[in-house]
């Protein structure tokens, strides 16, 4: 199977969330399927658990050669170690610290954690309402290691086009996570920030293309997620005639979902949740197969912007 573009994953299961965390037999199993399918690009951070998925994630990694992956965390959002959350995206007992003196203690957390003496990417995590604690301490902490070798690339992971749309216009970055801005139910990434990231050579990576779910279970589902919230009934009956035109082409909803989150000249690789093996190689099997270009065009009668006429 080889995907229009490249595939990363994101390891946020192996620390507590709204839900507890995966046993080791199984996070052992998804990683292994994984690593058999050829993913070598894995991304953590010490939010996902209060550092529990770091934790796990270097020893997954144990005795694979350091050279063979890429590996990214972040800094600037943590929450208490294994503590049960109320709310993935806005948890009352989250804390942000983008000064200086917490990026280089966190990295080095990190590394200890993951067992590693490099980190290839380090993104500032989800520093929507502290853009200058962030410009001012954060970044340039990162760019001292960047110079030191301790990491190879420097960015901005973030739910918020207009985040990495304002760091950019600042400062200098390498790349950028961006998560669920350009999906079939989202397309906000590409009015400013994807073309931005083209004249500036900046690569993207594009987390939850599902949108937290619903894009890949469809609106029928009582437990499915938009952004990690239950969809309201206008947002499922946006995905249900979203789906219509989807299989009218012949194409399943949460292929249709993929191939258009990375059809944008802007993405250079996607982002996906760890998941069960076969889950897995469904999506890459999706990512894989054809789809029609008339299904852009079909879709623009919803108002979706064809991914491949955008920039």
């Amino acid at each position: 199977m080889t995907p229009v573009k490249p595939v990363g994953l994101g390891f946020a299961l192996l620390g507590s969330s709204n839900a507890d965390p995966i046993p080791d037999a199984q996070a052992r199993q998804m990683f292994d399927a994984a690593w058999d399918l050829g993913l070598r690009r894995f991304d953590t951070a010490p939010l996902y658990g209060g550092r529990q998925s770091e934790e796990r994630l270097g020893q997954l990694l144990q005795g694979r050669p350091r050279d063979s992956y890429v590996l990214s965390t972040k800094v600037g959002r943590y929450r208490d170690y294994a503590v049960k959350v109320v709310n993935p995206k806005d948890n009352p007992g989250d804390w942000h610290d983008y000064s200086r003196e917490s990026t280089l203690r966190s990295v080095e957390q990190s590394l200890k954690l993951l067992g590693t003496d490099r980190l290839d990417i380090v993104f500032v995590h989800d520093c929507d309402k502290h853009l200058p604690e962030a410009l001012s301490g954060a970044l340039p902490a990162l760019a001292e290691l960047k110079a030191q070798g301790v990491i190879g690339a420097l960015g901005c992971g973030s739910n918020v086009a207009a985040t990495h749309h304002a760091l950019l216009r600042e400062t200098d970055l390498d790349v950028l996570m961006v998560a669920g801005r350009f999906t079939l139910l989202d397309q906000s990434a590409d009015d400013d920030l994807f073309p931005l990231c083209l004249a500036r050579g900046v690569q993207v990576e594009l987390a939850a293309p599902f949108n937290s779910g619903i894009l890949a279970t469809g609106p029928d589902v009582d437990e499915t997620r938009f952004d990690y919230q239950p969809p309201d009934a206008a947002l499922r009956d946006r995905v249900r005639a979203i789906q219509s035109v989807c299989h009218a082409e012949g194409v399943p909803l949460k292929r249709a979902a993929l191939h258009y989150a990375a059809a944008h000249p802007a993405v250079t690789r996607l982002v996906l949740g760890l998941i069960h093996p076969e889950g897995l190689r469904s999506n890459l099997a999706d990512l894989s197969a054809p789809v029609p270009h008339t299904l852009w065009t079909a879709l623009e009668t919803l108002n979706i912007r064809n991914p491949k006429a955008t920039a």
